[in-house]
């Protein structure tokens, strides 16, 4: 009786460990691209900047997406001379994704930042942008015209832990230098990187174009300065993000 006891409750183990559960993931903003991008029948999206208590939606968090729009106040990092390089900001849409990004920090939540929301997470830890990339930096890459663009990153690290959360990469071979070609529709850009990011890929004119969080910091926290949800639904990165974030989504967590 108690043999068969056992049977069964490793039975009912097993099951529950092999049985996908249905997880939350936060978007700053939402949109139809984003969801096609992370939809699944066992995920719940839900629209941060849509809810108005923040507090009780952060406790249903599995995962945090902070997505693309406008400029970032840059009084949020102390530099008012670029007050008048700035376009359309949302000081509200501020408030809220530091709010979201603290939360992912300390929690431990897995974290995408994607174009502002990779600006959002170097700010947030303390960094700095450029306020218009043609003015500042000059214009030996186009990061957009008129719209989105198309050009070229370089993979700029080789430590597999960080750039195989983006890139999809074979773990037996070395990556640096790796060229890829993404979308671009953005005129600012990460300038002083803050403490405990890694650059794991740039443009050719220097701007970093994919960052991540130190490991000893947050297990996954990375952001990406193009956009993989308008790549092509084939496109590698766009399906490499996708499953590396929802791997971590899945992921044991013990506190």
């Amino acid at each position: 009786m108690i043999n068969k006891i056992y049977v069964i409750i490793i039975l009912f183990l097993f099951c529950s460990c092999n049985k996908k559960e249905n997880r939350t993931i936060i978007l700053s903003k939402s949109s139809d691209n984003y969801i096609d991008w992370i939809s699944d029948d066992h995920i719940t999206i839900i629209d941060a900047f849509m809810c108005n208590n923040l507090d009780s939606l952060l406790l249903l968090a599995d995962g945090i997406v902070l997505t693309g729009g406008e400029d970032i106040n840059p009084l949020m990092y102390n530099d008012s001379s670029n007050l008048s390089l700035c376009e359309k900001m949302d000081f509200r849409r501020d408030t809220i994704e530091k709010i979201l990004f603290d939360y992912a920090l300390e929690n431990q939540i897995p974290f995408i930042g994607v174009c502002r929301g990779m600006q959002m997470m170097n700010v947030a830890h303390g960094g700095t942008l450029y306020g218009d990339l043609p003015t500042e930096i000059g214009e030996l890459v186009t990061h957009r015209n008129n719209g989105e663009v198309m050009h070229d990153i370089v993979v700029a690290c080789n430590n597999h832990a960080y750039t195989t959360m983006i890139f999809p990469q074979d773990p037996n071979i070395s990556f640096r230098d790796t060229i890829f070609s993404v979308n671009s529709w953005h005129h600012q850009g990460l300038k002083d990187i803050a403490e405990g990011i890694k650059v794991i890929a740039k443009s050719y004119d220097g701007l970093p174009e994919a960052i991540a969080m130190d490991k000893y910091i947050h297990p996954f926290m990375i952001a990406v300065q193009f956009h993989p949800e308008r790549l092509d639904k084939d496109n590698v990165i766009r399906k490499n993000m996708r499953a590396r974030f929802f791997d971590a989504i899945y992921e044991p967590r013990f506190f």
